[in-house]
């Protein structure tokens, strides 16, 4: 279990995940609507194995849609399905800001 330096939290937007690769893995971040949180989260939808970079996100509920199958996932109830054809909840991980030389870091947390 570690924690992986991301990016400065000044690359993230409320609108729209962005992708990384971290520790061979893709996942998307996007900072929450309230308060200073970014969530971060598996890049492929778990129904088909298709990327959800180009899915809808919905800063107001966190929920991404799948741009294949529409299958919808809530990221802030710890990636619950909302919409079928998915029924596996999406992997979310744990993240920290951490400021560094006046800079806020983004670090997340893969078990």
């Amino acid at each position: 279990m570690s924690y992986f330096k991301v990016c400065s939290l000044s690359l993230l937007s409320i609108d729209k995940p962005k992708k990384f690769t971290v520790d061979g893995l893709e996942i998307l971040l996007v900072k929450a609507l309230t308060d200073n949180k970014v969530w971060a989260f598996d890049n492929n939808c778990n129904h088909s194995d298709k990327p959800l970079e180009k899915g809808r996100w919905d800063p107001e509920k966190a929920e991404i849609t799948c741009p294949f199958h529409k299958a919808v996932f809530n990221i802030a109830e710890n990636g619950a399905v909302k919409q079928a054809p998915a029924c596996i909840p999406l992997p979310v991980y744990q993240t920290e800001i951490r400021l560094e030389n006046n800079e806020s870091i983004v670090y997340v947390f893969l078990d």
